[in-house]
């Protein structure tokens, strides 16, 4: 009851303030449809589809202020949908959702899938522009690189984004941090978005006491335009991650570190584009560097939340990795991943210049967690060429499950993926339970990164010990470019059958492990300790 007498009591303050036009601005719909419902998921159905604010009916100055207006009637109802009309709305500031509430835009006409290069919703947010000044101090940062954030990340469940185009923003669904226990509400989707020159500025860059300029810039690279968290619960999906580049901007006279000396430059890119594309979920569970102990629930219970879905997203970025996630029963089903090649990367952290040994975690996918589902993704990876344009720096996976910070595999699967570079289960130091089967790969980008030449490349061990892999089932799969390796001790019920290699020349299976191998065309058998 006292819940009920504040709402009523805010809901006077509103009509008092406002007049009639707030109770017009609330319609309640009660046989609306779920809009996520063809995703199947029981938990979308307790958001407030059923209560709307209408966006273009709320009062307010300014857009910032007539959202805040319309997300404070939805919270008074106990939750509901901000609904814009479509159109281009411009924000000053960051927006800050809280619990129960969606924002959603207009339906897509026409095109209505994502992976279509003309999926366009017509609901628009602008957000400021980013106007570099290269000398003296340069532009503050906070003039630009606002997004959409939760005011209350620790606790706000219900909350989404669906059918809005996004400029110059990116949608920031994060926890309450280590100290919080990574606390999250639940029940979290952006949908149906459509995310350009989605980046943020890295705050370490410049560094001054290195010698660096105050106008330097770099984008921040482990800062996604997509990035959620959510303790349990979540879906990302059909969402859109064009080219960026109108708002790139390049600086000359860029100051690196290299070595101990420091060098000046031109043509580093502030490239809004080399970023993680989505991050969900994407804890580290385990020991930095392969070191251990491993994540597992019960000592990283915050990597192995469920109920999460990653499906039909299109993600085109030049560095740093298009999907990242963690949890236990993950689905990352039927994205499309996009990199260039041909970069040119002098530096991947705005500091220092890069050698043939630094990375830009340059890959398609990364899991973490166990029993994963990876199905039915589309990638193209590159790696990109050093400061000194003679070698290519250390990354370019394709899929990839690793050993730092991250746990053993359980009874994961990777099936029907097509891409240009390997398939990385990556000194996990330990498998039990791998089906890898029905996926293309092939390798356009020279040799991977490992020695072997594998596209299929499963190793259990690490550098200091040897690990168990057990029932790994390697079937079906076809490769151009590269063979497949089995590594692990002791190892058992493994099975590498059906695979073929296209090419003129035949491939090897390498096996560090015991396997039945039967039926393989095109590859060749090579046994070793």
């Amino acid at each position: 009851m006292t819940g009920e007498l504040s709402r009523r009591a805010f809901l006077t303050a509103c009509v008092a303030a406002w007049g009639p036009q707030a109770l017009r601005a609330i319609r309640h719909e009660p046989q609306a449809a779920d809009p996520l419902a063809s995703y199947k998921l029981a938990w979308t159905r307790k958001i407030r589809w059923d209560t709307v604010i209408d966006f273009a009916s709320v009062p307010g100055a300014t857009n910032d202020e007539k959202l805040k207006n319309a997300i404070a009637l939805a919270t008074m109802k106990g939750g509901g949908v901000v609904q814009f009309p479509a159109g281009t709305f411009r924000f000053t500031d960051t927006i800050r959702l809280v619990e129960g509430v969606v924002l959603r835009g207009a339906e897509p006409a026409v095109v209505t899938r994502a992976h279509h290069d003309r999926y366009a919703p017509p609901t628009v947010f602008e957000f400021p522009k980013y106007e570099p000044q290269l000398e003296g101090d340069g532009t503050d940062i906070r003039k630009a690189f606002k997004g959409i954030y939760l005011a209350e990340p620790a606790t706000a469940s219900n909350v989404g984004v669906l059918n809005i185009t996004i400029n110059r923003g990116h949608i920031h669904f994060a926890d309450a941090g280590a100290s919080a226990k990574f606390a999250a509400g639940r029940n979290r989707f952006v949908v149906g978005c459509v995310l350009r020159n989605a980046a943020v500025a890295d705050p370490n860059v410049p560094n001054l006491p290195a010698g660096q300029k105050a106008w330097q810039r770099f984008t921040a690279r482990h800062h996604a335009a997509i990035n959620l968290k959510s303790a349990e619960n979540a879906l990302i999906a059909n969402n859109r991650l064009p080219r960026s580049g109108d708002d790139n901007f390049t600086m000359n006279g860029y100051v690196l570190t290299k070595g101990r000396d420091t060098i000046t430059i031109d043509g580093v890119v502030f490239d809004y584009d080399n970023r993680p594309g989505l991050l969900v979920n994407h804890y580290a569970i385990g020991g930095a560097g392969g070191m251990g102990p491993d994540g597992t629930p019960e000592s990283h219970p915050h990597g192995f939340r469920k109920g999460i879905v990653i499906a039909d997203n299109f993600i085109f970025n030049t560095g740093r990795m298009g999907i990242g996630f963690c949890g236990d029963g993950v689905r990352c089903i039927n994205n499309i991943i996009r990199m260039p090649e041909n970069l040119w990367r002098p530096t991947t952290t705005g500091i220092a210049a890069t050698t043939g040994s630094s990375t830009n975690d340059n890959r398609a996918i990364e899991m973490r967690g166990w029993r994963w589902v990876v199905d039915g993704n589309e990638y193209t990876v590159h790696r990109h060429w050093a400061f000194d344009k003679k070698y290519k720096i250390n990354d370019g996976e394709g899929l990839m499950h690793e050993d730092h910070v991250n746990s053993t595999i359980r009874d994961s699967v990777l099936t029907n993926n097509r891409g240009n570079a390997y398939l990385s289960l990556y000194k996990c130091a330990g498998i039990d339970g791998l089906l890898i089967e029905g996926n293309e790969i092939h390798l356009s980008d020279g040799k991977p990164t490992t020695a072997s030449g594998a596209a299929i490349y499963v190793n259990a061990d690490r550098n200091t010990a040897r690990f168990p892999v057990k029932r790994v089932h390697i079937v079906k799969n076809t490769l151009k470019g590269g063979g497949i390796l089995l590594r692990g001790d002791p190892s058992e019920k493994n099975v590498i059958r059906g695979n073929k290699f296209v090419g003129s020349e035949k491939a090897k299976i390498i096996l560090q492990a015991d396997a039945e191998v039967a039926d393989n065309s095109g590859l060749e058998v090579e046994k070793s300790s």
